[in-house]
């Protein structure tokens, strides 16, 4: 990636990228079916993000406003998201933290969690990505910051980025009420996909 982007602070400690974003994840439409019981869907979302982090501030990078991080976005190039298990071990995906939190959770979460990443796979076969973009794989704040303008700021700041690459930016969310807080940015929905077996939808927005 060029340089860090102006006006938003690098985090590279993943701890506390991984605790703000848990705390902003915990209650996501598309893990309360497969995991009902807050606490156990808490472990569910810890195990993700400490996987999926890793590889992301590995390959791509995490911010925030400020080191306090209240709030943070993790945003990845196109060409770097694909991952393989060597890229995963690398980037330290395979961590003992990210294996205990796995063994919190019993045998069934865990094909549960597998069946549902593997089913958001397929669905985002469905889409038809820009050849070239940046992808926000996470933008989260935490519940007591929430609604007070650290998500749009953040993500402004991105979007001059993105304007500064000539290169689109492009995301996800499972919530329909978040898509009115992007198209307000100029995103546009460029497709929806559905789960068949968890009950969600993936509703993919792009920013030209």
């Amino acid at each position: 990636m060029a340089a860090d982007i102006s006006g938003l602070t690098r985090i590279r400690d993943k701890e506390k990228v991984i605790a703000t974003l848990t705390s902003a994840f915990i209650d996501y439409p598309k893990l309360t079916k497969g995991f009902p019981e807050r606490g156990r869907r808490a472990i569910a979302v810890e195990a993700t993000l400490r996987f999926y982090v890793a590889y992301c501030m590995r390959y791509g990078r995490a911010y925030a406003l400020n080191e306090k991080c209240q709030g943070a976005v993790v945003i990845i190039p196109s060409s770097r998201r694909k991952g393989s298990k060597l890229k995963y071990m690398i980037a330290g995906s395979y961590s003992k933290r990210y294996k205990n939190a796995l063994l919190r959770l019993t045998e069934e979460e865990q094909r549960i969690r597998i069946e549902l990443f593997n089913e958001m796979d397929q669905m985002e076969t469905e889409i038809k990505f820009p050849s070239k973009y940046i992808y926000v794989n996470f933008l989260g704040v935490k519940p007591e910051y929430q609604g007070l303008g650290n998500g749009r700021a953040m993500m402004e700041k991105i979007i001059d980025y993105s304007k500064g690459m000539n290169l689109p930016v492009m995301l996800f969310t499972n919530e329909p009420k978040d898509v009115e807080f992007y198209q307000s940015m100029g995103f546009k929905i460029m497709g929806i996909t559905s789960s068949r077996k968890f009950e969600f939808i993936n509703i993919y927005l792009v920013r030209s």
